[in-house]
């Protein structure tokens, strides 16, 4: 079961995921929301009440109020749909399918909601009216045999998915779980010639086919696969590793090798044994790296790209002295900025004990001493001049850390971590527009820049922060309309700030929208677990819409939270305190 768990997981990725979170989080705030009816009764009363009208609205909007009070219970969803599928509802019940199927690949759903979900997609499939619904149709088929151990019902789903497939990334990797797990490699390749029938420039789907052939022993189908699909996207650096790995296993000769890769029969060979140094030394073939980056230093003494390749291929092998060695041809052949900079960035890497001794100086308040540690190292090492940069700053010598941040930037001008640091300092200073500038740069420079990353949400922070102020005035002053207005423009910059959730959640109560104020608050407390007055209001805003259960439990965490130093809360905590009393009787 563990496994099938792992498996479904890797799903999430499948079809639907976005639009499938976003209903999620709309219609399912929190697990731990108290049960008002059970499922069995709410569909008998709307079916004795409802059952023989000919308009199904009354009983969609009573199944629709009981999901507002319990949206724990997926028999209400399932019930829904299949009055949807009755009114001709047909897009509104495919919203309701995903929701459930993404909590299928979850794992929270029952044996009988997926049973009554595979039922109730087998009708949609009867309805459904266009094309279009097809394919996620039987992708999600596919998925809930899976998860039902149907491999033979997956499989077929797949097959009938192949069929009406516009999204071939989704089904590329459907069809690698699904036949990862019934292990027919004759049916999973007979699925992907299927695709390419339709479609001969697929990468992703020859890709999997060429995988299949392998596992298959069909090495040389496999060849004429990785073959096409270079032929289609010359770059494909899995492709290329992949096609070398096969004609190598073959002794290839080395020419044949390089002809068939990169398609040229040229005798000069800088580019190509540089890429293919590259593409093995990614791959972890290190040995195999080595021997091309020796080819290029040897027949090509005056490229320094040899000398680079070299110094992080014996990094990788723990030659330190070698690696530095290798560094010092590079700075005496270095034609060109780039190969300068790369220099540099290598120096960088080797270079990190200094950086290492400061950091720890700098975590125990001793920036003086880092400083003097840092001012002793390689000045041509990036992250020694971005250490020396916050020290400086750390000791309040601003002139001195712009001047080291410059000198960073003239140093490697394309550098994502050094648009970071100016980012940082210009955010100490408040400076919110030109931290965001050069935060929205480094993150442009390298969108996985993780430092980069919590910046921007820092940046975004203090911009909100600046703007809370005007939405507390306005709510302050009753002027609802405009701090809702306020809190929306806020959102648009930053949507993990608890607190904007927790006054729109607050301007919704001021205007006896209790129900509204809930979503809002729930939302507050995703983001801060422990928000203390987002319980409280939810206790309030539930008291208010005759809800005791969910009023006592909310009421009851707050006051859970309250510490001993919370006095200003004396006057929430006793009323929070009577309503307690009051609902337990």
């Amino acid at each position: 079961m563990k496994k099938n768990i792992y498996i479904i997981c890797l799903l999430l990725c499948v079809s639907n995921y976005v639009f499938a979170e976003e209903i999620a989080i709309r219609k399912y705030p929190s697990q731990n929301r108290t049960a008002i009816q059970s499922s069995n009764i709410v569909r008998t009363n709307a079916g004795e009440v409802y059952g023989g009208n000919s308009s199904y609205d009354p009983a969609i909007k009573e199944i629709q109020k009981r999901i507002a009070l319990n949206s724990g219970d997926y028999e209400l969803y399932v019930s829904l749909i299949d009055l949807y599928l009755k009114s001709g509802q047909n897009d509104k019940a495919y919203d309701e399918l995903i929701f459930l199927s993404n909590l299928a690949r979850q794992n929270k759903l029952n044996s009988n909601v997926l049973d009554e979900l595979n039922v109730l997609y087998k009708k949609y499939q009867a309805s459904a009216k266009y094309d279009r619904n097809r394919f996620p149709l039987y992708l999600d088929l596919s998925i809930l045999a899976l998860i039902q151990n149907d491999t033979a019902k997956a499989s077929e789903y797949i097959s009938y998915a192949a069929d009406t497939a516009y999204n071939n990334e989704m089904l590329e990797n459907a069809i690698s779980i699904i036949y990862g797990r019934t292990n027919d490699t004759e049916k999973a390749i007979a699925t992907c010639d299927k695709i390419l029938y339709k479609n001969p420039k697929n990468v992703g789907i020859r890709k999997l086919k060429a995988s299949y052939l392998v596992q298959t022993d069909k090495k040389p189908a496999a060849i004429e696969e990785y073959s096409q699909i270079l032929a289609v996207k010359p770059d494909d650096s899995d492709a290329k590793y992949s096609l070398y790995k096969l004609l190598s296993e073959k002794n290839t000769p080395e020419k044949e090798i390089i002809r068939q890769i990169y398609k040229t029969d040229r005798t000069d060979y800088q580019q190509v044994y540089y890429e293919l140094a590259n593409l093995l030394l990614k791959n972890n073939e290190v040995t195999q790296a080595e021997k091309y980056a020796d080819y290029l230093v040897n027949k090509y003494p005056d490229n320094p790209n040899g000398y680079i390749l070299l110094s992080e291929i014996y990094k990788k092998q723990g030659k330190v002295q070698e690696s530095y060695d290798a560094l010092a041809k590079v700075r005496d052949k270095a034609d060109n900025n780039e190969s300068i900079a790369k220099y540099n960035v290598m120096l960088a890497k080797l270079s990190d004990q200094p950086i290492k001794e400061a950091v720890s100086l700098m975590s125990n308040g001793l920036y003086q001493q880092a400083l003097e540690v840092l001012e002793s190292a390689d000045q041509s090492n990036l992250y020694v001049l971005l250490n020396e940069a916050r020290a400086n700053y750390l000791l309040n010598k601003k002139g001195n850390t712009f001047d080291i941040l410059n000198k960073a930037m003239s140093l490697y001008p394309e550098n994502s971590d050094v648009y970071c640091a100016f980012g940082y300092i210009y955010l100490q200073e408040k400076d919110i527009e030109t931290a965001r500038k050069y935060t929205n740069k480094s993150l442009k420079i390298n969108p996985q820049n993780g430092t980069a990353k919590d910046l921007l949400d820092m940046v975004n922070q203090a911009e909100t922060d600046k703007m809370t102020n005007n939405i507390v005035s306005n709510y302050e002053s009753q002027n609802y309309d405009e701090t809702m207005r306020l809190i929306n423009e806020a959102m648009e910059i930053n949507k993990k700030d608890p607190n904007l959730y927790l006054y729109k959640a607050l301007t919704y109560i001021a205007q006896n929208n209790y129900a509204a104020s809930t979503s809002a608050l729930y939302k507050c407390i995703e983001l801060d677990k422990n928000n203390k007055l987002a319980y409280f209001y939810l206790g309030t805003a539930f008291d208010n819409l005759s809800e005791p259960a969910n009023a006592l439990q909310n009421y009851q965490k707050y006051i859970s939270l309250l510490g001993s130093e919370d006095f200003e809360e004396n006057e929430r905590k006793q009323y929070a305190l009577a309503r307690i009393n009051k609902l337990k009787k």
